[in-house]
């Protein structure tokens, strides 16, 4: 299998309202530069999908300006994007990642 895959870096806020203790700063919304890497598969050297269109993709789905993402964690973000290459674009993903800040972050290698 071959695949092609692109990143993108965008500005976004989300919380987690379930944090707690130590980490409870968390629920409160925060900005993070999301690194949202996208891989998806080929069948031919031809580029089927040029990596600066699936950089539009990716910019398209999130939005101008920074995403107000909600409670969205890095891994909701991961399946919402695989399924937007899917079903909106019929691409094929084999793996996206989304992390916060280029840090930490999810890895979706199949949707759950």
């Amino acid at each position: 299998m071959t695949t092609v895959w692109t990143t993108v870096t965008l500005p976004g806020f989300h919380h987690w309202p379930a944090a707690t203790g130590r980490r409870s700063y968390l629920a409160d919304r925060h900005r993070h530069l999301f690194r949202i890497t996208a891989h998806v598969a080929v069948a031919h050297d031809d580029r089927y999908v040029e990596f600066h269109d699936l950089q539009d993709i990716i910019r398209a789905w999130w939005g101008t300006g920074p995403r107000e993402c909600g409670s969205a964690s890095c891994e909701d973000l991961a399946r919402d994007l695989w399924t937007v290459l899917e079903e909106g674009y019929q691409l094929e993903p084999t793996q996206v990642e989304v992390s916060e800040d280029g840090e930490s972050g999810a890895t979706v290698t199949g949707v759950s």
